[in-house]
């Protein structure tokens, strides 16, 4: 459960050893030492897999010859290295920013005694895994030994039932602040054997829940051949697809997001020139990608973990970089299945991915396509060259529509839960409010003044109101306090909606810029909705 955290740890940096002391009940140094005891030797050159601040590469390095130590994570490398400058030992390591996917491509083969990774296979997704495992299997010397130490899925019930009560709610929390999670390590000696290993010693802590596991490689007589194969999709409406449509509707920001795996795909017949084409992993992206091509072009879809988010989202969130792709071509048997070297990128994905290392680590041209799916046969047919229609980002009412159906189920689910139980009587009012103010917004968009939504609230709120008004004198003529109520009400969850929806709009930047002004009107909301009606004796 402890790698779980991790995900959150790793956003902060200045708090993963205090997290992770906590978070292994204090045992992760004991474990470390063990570790360097029991396998690290004088004339050893170790690569290190996912080193963080560099906790274990310290204890290493003072007995090792020679200690190579990788992570992705440029602020966790900052740290090591700081930690490393006047140690007497600094010499002998050696700090790289890369992805555990690139290890075979970065050194040469046989040139590791030992390969060590902590808390970090099962961060990876099982693809990822296994090209790992078959990466180090490659890199280390005929008498080398890997060494893992990581969260397994402990044996035995009440071990499961205990691990699970106390991983789902950190499993639960580290999803929300990150958007990722773990997996932890199953049937460590059948996996390993699939790559290549033979098991050596295998001791499990903190109640089956962590192990450190040592295993040498075995004869290649022994290793079995792994036959690579390739997907096909076609575009199907099945009941699968039509459920899982309807909630990424309503609720695509609400987890679990529908992800489909991730892995190359062929779209018709392609053949070695075919186009390939690449996308993240949200199920709705990949579904609507598939059903352009479908029938249109022969093509190869390389689609790249990014969380189950959308490229955009992922790009900018740091979900879908050039490191995930990266990862992703070396996973996939790209280079077999194509003679070219170019991959089309959706142009909307620029904002996160870099696209020069890719041109510089992998060798390939990076094409940006267009920024609408609904394109790419025409790209394609006019010699992937884009027009000014196929550069410009629009967000049409149909679009604005879908967006803010999205929207609306996660903040509808937000606000009127907690009304259903302390405030039943106004339940029916306050959906029927929100979901045609919504609506509004969603059409009129373009047509309110203002650049960003607490601009567009001012107009917004101004005919929310006077729609209390008209409904009060022509319907519902109520109390002085009551349409005081109602007013106060409208007007906040008008601020709400247009504050919090333009996050769904391209054109406008992220909701996360209006959380403080939204807090400050929120407080004057709430001290003028106690004090006016006190005041005026309608209380």
């Amino acid at each position: 459960m402890a790698t779980v955290f991790m995900k959150w740890l790793e956003r902060r940096p200045e708090a993963y050893d205090r997290g992770i002391r906590i978070l292994t009940l204090g045992r992760l140094n004991q474990l470390w030492d063990q570790l360097t005891s029991r396998f690290i030797r004088e004339s050893d050159h170790v690569l290190e897999l996912g080193c963080g601040t560099g906790g274990l590469t310290h204890k290493m390095a003072r007995v090792a010859r020679k200690v190579t130590a990788i992570d992705v994570a440029p602020e966790m490398l900052e740290i090591a290295i700081d930690r490393l400058v006047n140690a007497t030992y600094a010499d002998r390591v050696e700090f790289i920013r890369m992805d555990a996917t690139g290890i075979e491509a970065q050194f040469q083969e046989e040139c590791f005694d030992l390969i060590v990774s902590s808390l970090m296979m099962s961060e990876l997704s099982s693809e990822e895994r296994d090209l790992v495992l078959r990466s180090c299997l490659k890199l280390l010397k005929p008498e080398g030994r890997l060494v893992i130490l990581d969260e397994v899925q402990p044996k035995g019930t009440f071990k499961r039932i205990f691990y699970y009560l106390f991983r789902l709610p950190i499993a639960l929390l580290t999803w929300l602040l990150t958007k990722t999670s773990t997996r932890p390590l199953k049937d460590i000696p059948e996996l390993l054997m699939k790559e290549g290993f033979q098991l050596e010693t295998m001791v499990s802590y903190l109640g089956g829940s962590l192990c450190l596991v040592s295993a040498c490689p075995m004869s290649e007589s022994a290793q079995v051949k792994e036959i690579v194969t390739v997907t096909p999709l076609q575009h199907r409406v099945t009941l699968k697809t039509l459920l899982m449509n309807l909630w990424a509707l309503f609720f695509r920001i609400v987890p679990p997001y529908p992800k489909h795996k991730p892995g190359l795909y062929s779209v018709g017949r392609p053949d070695k020139e075919a186009p390939v084409f690449v996308t993240g992993n949200f199920a709705l992206t990949v579904q609507r990608v598939v059903k352009v091509l479908d029938g249109k072009l022969d093509a190869w879809l390389l689609v790249v973990d990014s969380a189950g988010i959308n490229v955009w989202c992922a790009a900018g969130g740091g979900f879908f970089t050039a490191d995930k792709i990266l990862s992703a071509m070396t996973i996939n048997p790209l280079e077999e299945v194509v003679k070219h070297r170019d991959l089309i990128l959706p142009q909307l994905a620029a904002v996160g991915v870099d696209g020069n290392r890719i041109r510089e680590e992998a060798g390939w041209n990076v094409l940006w396509g267009p920024v609408d799916a609904q394109d790419l046969p025409a790209y394609v047919e006019s010699d992937f060259r884009k027009s000014d229609r196929m550069r410009r980002v629009t967000f049409p009412w149909l679009k604005r529509l879908e967006m803010v159906s999205g929207t609306l189920g996660f903040y509808g689910l937000m606000l009127l839960i907690p009304i259903a139980i302390f405030w039943r009587q106004i339940l029916i009012p306050t959906a029927i409010a929100m979901i045609a103010i919504s609506i509004f917004y969603a059409i009129f968009l373009p047509w309110l003044p203002g650049r960003d939504g607490l601009a567009k609230a001012i107009p917004l709120t101004t005919l929310a109101i006077l729609g209390v008004i008209i409904h009060y004198f022509f319907w519902d003529s109520v109390p002085a306090g009551e349409l005081f109520n109602r007013v106060m009400g409208i007007s906040a969850l008008s601020i709400f909606i247009a504050g919090e929806f333009q996050g769904m709009s391209p054109l406008m930047r992220g909701e996360q810029a209006n959380w403080i002004p939204e807090v400050i009107i929120a407080v004057f909301l709430g001290l003028l909705y106690w004090l006016l009606p006190m005041i005026l004796g309608w209380r």
